[in-house]
């Protein structure tokens, strides 16, 4: 015969009422979980809901406090599982993969959408597909072309911040002033191989730039990913315990505490 006390925690289990106060959802109400000192509509939350956000809290506090109570869970040690590590794994090798490949795959979206607009642009003159041999395709012309001029641009844009973080009297302005009037009055030709030296040396600086960044970069998508799956693993392995039939515990442990606490 089923008890008193079975009914009760049964009916417990099953009140609709209680909500999860992560997702707000009351669907399962079987799901949920007590598992530290809040009450009321913050008393509930699913056991998956927890272990998310004690796995992506930014300062990883929840991962063992709760941060409403600020009561420190009861947690209990699962054992290892060589499937989910295995697992862990897999999943860290396809994020940074897809996180990888989106970047790269952007940036050639740049560049080939800047190749296209050179391509509209010289299809009358035919300046730069003139600057390349007549055996190299017409596409990797102008794709070679925007890519010297992306990292030009970037390397331009990185020499502007530099100049302008350092300290420029008056007299450099001036002499930079006086350098310009003199080039206005060079031949056209010299002029033009200024200009480009300009280009390939920005387009240099940028390359130099960009591979640095690309490698601080990858860094940091793996060190992310590895912290995130790492903690998801951890918040799997040590769970929290669910207090929900024994509050009376929890209420113990309320009066033990000490009173500067």
């Amino acid at each position: 015969m089923t008890s008193v006390v079975d009914i009760n925690i049964l009916e417990l289990a099953n009140d609709p009422s209680k909500q999860c106060r992560i997702c707000l959802d009351n669907d399962n109400p079987s799901n949920l979980i007590s598992p530290c000192l809040c009450s009321g509509s913050q008393a509930y939350v699913h056991r998956k809901c927890l272990n998310d956000w004690r796995s992506k809290n930014a300062n990883g506090q929840a991962f063992k406090y709760c941060d409403i109570c600020q009561f420190n869970y009861i947690i209990e040690t699962v054992m290892n599982d060589r499937k989910a590590d295995r697992k862990r794994l897999l999943k860290y090798h396809l994020y940074v993969f897809r996180d990888l490949i989106s970047i790269i795959l952007l940036i050639q979206l740049v560049i080939i959408n800047l190749a296209f607009l050179l391509k509209t642009v010289d299809k009358n003159s035919h300046r730069i597909k003139n600057l390349s041999p007549n055996s190299m395709n017409e596409f990797v012309v102008y794709y070679l072309t925007a890519f010297i001029l992306l990292m030009a641009i970037f390397g331009l844009f990185i020499f502007i911040i530099l100049f302008y973080i350092g300290d420029s009297d008056r007299h450099n302005c001036n002499s930079t002033r006086k350098i310009s009037f003199n080039y206005n009055q060079e031949s056209a030709l010299e002029i033009l191989f200024a200009i480009i030296i300009m280009v390939l040396i920005c387009a240099f600086i940028g390359m130099f730039i960009g591979i640095m960044l690309s490698i601080i970069i990858s860094k940091k998508i793996m060190k992310h990913h590895t912290e995130t799956l790492w903690l998801q693993q951890e918040a799997e392995k040590y769970i929290v315990q669910d207090f929900q039939e024994r509050r009376h515990e929890l209420e113990n442990y309320k009066r033990n505490l000490p009173i500067d606490c």
